[in-house]
């Protein structure tokens, strides 16, 4: 397998649970008046690190 299918079975393979991740993240948001701060700050920071990752990969 050459390095360019490496790095494109390599980013489907991260692309999957991230989109889950990411789709998880955004589920619980839409409670978001249920949830205390602390734990309303670290959903949004899975949300924008995924969203980050997802860019990362698409663009490479």
């Amino acid at each position: 397998m050459s390095e360019t299918e490496t790095i494109n079975r390599l980013r489907h393979d991260l692309a999957n649970p991230l989109s889950a991740l990411l789709a998880e993240a955004q589920l619980l948001l839409l409670n978001e008046s249920k949830l205390d701060p602390e734990t309303l700050t670290s959903i949004r920071e899975i949300e924008a690190l995924a969203i980050r990752m997802r860019t990362l990969l698409r663009d490479r």
